[in-house]
């Protein structure tokens, strides 16, 4: 018996030898791995505290945004009030418009009958300088016999 127990023994201690090959290699990779997947959970969690703050910044710059587009609304709705009231006086201009259109041309027509007349008057004026240039030439021989 005792050669019985000697060869389980040897048996056995081969046999852990043979796990001592396989497991301490694979503990080994399994503290490596572990280790690698604190320092992926440490930069993931470094990462998202980094994106959290980068969150809290653009939350605060967007209610800066959110006010801003308030004051820019009740500026257009007053700006289209606006023009809503020039499109109203510019509709009821538009017959006043249409009136001096009228008037005006009434003006241009009244120009147009001046002209004759004024081009009648520029000719006799022209023939009138003609005539007082035809008298001044005997005035000056008189000129020279009167005394005063």
């Amino acid at each position: 018996m005792a050669f019985c127990f000697d060869k389980f023994s040897r048996s056995f201690e081969a046999s852990a030898r043979r796990w001592e090959l396989v497991v301490y290699p694979s503990l080994l990779a399994f503290i490596i791995l572990a280790a690698y997947g604190f320092y992926l959970i440490y930069t993931l969690t470094t990462d998202v505290s980094r994106l959290a703050r980068s969150m809290e910044t653009i939350v605060v710059s967007m209610q800066g945004v959110v006010s801003n587009m308030d004051a820019v609304s009740g500026n257009v709705a007053y700006i289209s009030n606006n023009l809503s009231t020039i499109a109203t006086e510019v509709s009821d201009n538009s017959e006043t418009m249409h009136n001096m259109l009228v008037k005006m041309g009434d003006i241009n027509q009244s120009m147009g009958v001046m002209t004759v007349p004024m081009y009648q008057i520029r000719h006799d004026m022209n023939n009138m300088s003609h005539n007082m240039h035809n008298v001044a030439g005997p005035m000056n021989m008189m000129g020279g016999m009167m005394p005063f």
